[in-house]
């Protein structure tokens, strides 16, 4: 019964956060983050019982170390501006479950599915990689959901396991360039002044070199025919997927809002727009629905709650440390900065640490040390970091959702074939971003 009870008043509370968040980007008042900041922790509090354990074991860790470094050095502001901080991102979450909604009731996606249901055995798998890169830059692991049937419970093993490793290569690879994905959110929140369009641009550029060099490494034997049969299954969805991309990269041209507020303001009218087209009751069950998912994300909440205010707190440590200006000096040659990031990031999911811890410590070394990088450059390095993570961690969602919508082991979907992709992948992302750094200097 407690549980019951404390579902509507979670659902309230993360409403009021996400019209607080709208309300900050147009009206900065001290007060009103301050009061959106104890809002923040009200929801934390009630929903803390129902995270996930590992969330929760992990969220009190990075609260206690964020508590422990902001009371020696008397950093609780620091501590404090991180949660205020993390408000956008309750109101960005229940974009992305508007968005997904949406997409859920729209009929380019019936159509793209029936196309892929038509394809031969090994140009599915193809089609799964590219099909799933495509959905999966708005759907993010809901594009498991779309193909998971059409592979079916009852298919031999094997067959579910590769295509659960199919999907989740090009899943994640759509990490690299998609405004929607969580880890474009944390990387702006840390390095704002990069363009929008040049990440999405070299995301792209990469993304489209990890489809190729999936195809080479995993369906090598469908022919040219083959894949052109599989890559036609989605030109209905490519359209809107563009669309939507594009909303956020004309806001954010012509505003001096963020990336993360160019989201959240432009894609609930975009989604709301597109069904209104096809009848009001679309509208409401698209709200309806995205009102019963954003209960899936508390645990993200919590987690990226005291993983920003640790952050912050760090920032304020390392120049009080005097060990931002050492490494500084110290010059590290950028392709091992590029390196370091995506590989940290990459062998410490393999023994379950977040991606959100991770990735957090990288961003606060990028935007706390002047390495006389390009900041697009070591923002990539951290995407990156993040694609291979989410590809084979154990604390993945995309792991968890693969092995539940495919009915295969968590870990055959973290520690297959997969592997072979990062490490193959991985060189050559670092190569390319090596190179593009010595032509940008």
């Amino acid at each position: 019964m407690a549980s019951k009870s404390r579902l509507p008043v979670a659902g309230l509370l993360i409403l009021a956060l996400w019209l607080t968040a709208l309300v900050r980007i147009f009206w900065q008042d001290p007060l009103l983050a301050a009061a959106s900041g104890i809002l923040l922790i009200v929801y934390i509090a009630t929903v803390f019982p129902g995270v996930r354990r590992q969330m929760q074991v992990l969220s009190v860790i990075l609260a206690g170390i964020g508590g422990g470094l902001a009371h020696f050095l008397d950093a609780w502001p620091a501590f404090w501006f991180g949660v205020e901080k993390s408000v956008i991102f309750a109101a960005f979450f229940g974009t992305l479950s508007l968005l997904r909604a949406t997409a859920d009731l729209r009929p380019e996606i019936v159509r793209s599915r029936h196309l892929v249901e038509r394809l031969a055995d090994d140009e599915r798998n193809s089609g799964l990689l590219v099909g799933s890169s495509i959905l999966g830059s708005v759907l993010i692991v809901g594009v498991m959901a779309v193909f998971a049937p059409i592979v079916g419970r009852d298919a031999p093993f094997e067959t579910r396991l590769a295509a659960a490793e199919a999907c989740q290569r090009g899943m994640c690879l759509a990490c690299l360039w998609s405004p929607f994905w969580i880890a474009m959110a944390v990387s702006y929140e840390h390095l704002p002044q990069v363009p929008l369009w040049q990440v999405l641009l070299l995301g792209l550029c990469l993304n489209a070199l990890g489809l190729v060099l999936a195809h080479l490494m995993y369906t090598r034997a469908v022919g040219m025919a083959g894949l052109g049969r599989a890559l036609s299954a989605f030109v209905p969805v490519v359209p809107p997927v563009t669309l939507a991309a594009a909303v956020v990269l004309a806001l954010n041209a012509a505003t001096p809002f963020g990336t993360l507020q160019c989201l959240v303001l432009g894609v609930p009218v975009l989604c709301v727009a597109a069904l209104a087209l096809q009848g009001g009751g679309r509208v409401r069950g698209a709200v309806s629905a995205a009102a019963t998912g954003m209960t899936a994300v508390k645990s993200e909440i919590c987690l990226l709650t005291a993983a920003m205010a640790l952050g912050q707190v760090l920032a304020v440590a390392l120049a009080a440390s005097g060990f931002d200006r050492w490494l500084a000096g110290i010059g590290p040659p950028a392709w091992a900065l590029f390196a370091m990031s995506a590989g940290v990031m990459t062998v410490l999911a393999f023994a379950g640490v977040h991606q959100f811890v991770t990735a957090t410590v990288m961003l606060v070394l990028f935007s706390t040390i002047d390495f006389g990088i390009e900041p697009l450059l070591l923002m990539m390095s951290v995407l990156l970091g993040w694609t291979f993570t989410s590809m084979t961690g154990l604390s993945a969602v995309s792991v968890a959702v693969a092995s539940a919508m495919y009915a295969v082991p968590v870990e055959k979907v973290a520690y297959g074939p997969n592997i072979r992709f990062v490490a193959a992948f991985g060189a050559v992302g670092v190569a390319v971003l090596a190179l593009l750094d010595r032509w940008m200097s």
